[in-house]
């Protein structure tokens, strides 16, 4: 009796190991709590991913918003949740890098959850009005400096990557140049288009089309090498040198103790689904790229961004509050 009740014991005991719960994993509905806000560009991206993954693993996979707060109210929510692979967080690098490093009591990337993949990189461009003199970034840092204190950048507001660029690039040259928050890269975009600013950082899409219709000019793609989808506009680490670029696009973590086979089994199902031609498509009318971030790199480039960010906030003058 003894003999039977250990080997019953066991094989309960078996059932209940990380891989064995990946080989029944997913059994229920998989939540996605997603930072972005209801209807935007990157909220229209997550859902139709969520949609692609739900038809390949048999289960529905909801979105579900808390946006606002800087992403802790959802960041809280999947930090606590079981680390079982049914609750995801869908969020900016900022959240998760910079956010930790602004905010105090606020959950931390590096301890409370497991990075699974990057959806995809954001293409983010450095833009000036018509009526501004310069036409390249090395121009621009020429006159910001022959005239400090007479310029004026547009931003995504006060933390914001947009913002930690330009401060970044004020603090390595020494520029004097006033800073005007604004809501959102778009809206910094068209105080650049009506002439009330000259210089701003926007989302690329919304950027071109203004470029194209002749109503701003695009100094920069921020990223070290131009983007194979925009081989025509130069690239911010062709004009600055050891530029580094503060992290941005969209990440997909879980809680912190995610068990290594249902990591491995939530990066393929997302990568498969993030390669279907509708997200792909999606993407690029966002301006959003793919990334091709390998799992076993995904948490050593977040270190490095935590670094890169770190420094920014320090020339940005920021503590944490």
């Amino acid at each position: 009796m003894n003999r039977f009740s250990t080997a019953f014991i066991a094989t309960m005991l078996a059932l209940f190991t990380p891989a064995a719960l990946a080989q029944n994993y997913p059994a229920k509905l998989v939540r996605i709590v997603s930072t972005q806000t209801a209807g935007s560009p990157a909220d229209a991206l997550i859902r139709l991913t969520a949609q692609k993954m739900s038809e390949s693993i048999g289960q529905p996979v909801l979105v579900d918003v808390q946006a606002g707060a800087g992403g802790v109210l959802a960041a809280q929510t999947v930090a606590r949740a079981a680390p079982d692979g049914y609750t995801l967080l869908y969020t900016l690098p900022g959240t998760s890098v910079t956010t930790p490093q602004l905010m105090k009591n606020k959950p931390d990337e590096r301890k409370d959850f497991t990075p699974i993949i990057v959806v995809s990189k954001a293409a983010t461009c450095m833009l000036a009005s018509v009526s501004f003199q310069p036409n390249t970034v090395k121009e621009m840092i020429a006159f910001a400096r022959a005239n400090p204190g007479k310029l004026a950048y547009g931003s995504n507001g006060i933390g914001g990557g947009y913002h930690l660029e330009m401060e970044m690039l004020k603090h390595k040259y020494g520029l004097d140049i006033t800073h005007v928050p604004y809501k959102a890269g778009v809206d910094a975009l068209m105080a650049t288009v009506s002439g009330t600013l000259p210089i701003a950082y926007a989302p690329c899409a919304p950027a071109l089309a203004q470029a194209r219709a002749g109503k701003v000019k695009i100094l920069a793609v921020l990223e070290m090498k131009r983007l194979p989808e925009l081989p025509d506009l130069p690239a911010m680490g062709e004009q600055i040198p050891d530029y580094e670029k503060i992290a941005g696009g969209n990440d997909i973590y879980g809680p912190a103790g995610l068990p290594q086979p249902i990591l491995k089994r939530l990066h393929a199902e997302l990568d498969k689904a993030l390669a279907a031609p509708e997200v792909r498509a999606r993407m690029r009318e966002i301006s959003f790229f793919p990334d091709g971030t390998a799992l076993e790199e995904m948490a050593a480039q977040r270190r490095k961004d935590v670094e890169i960010t770190a420094r920014a906030i320090k020339a940005a003058g920021l503590k944490p509050e």
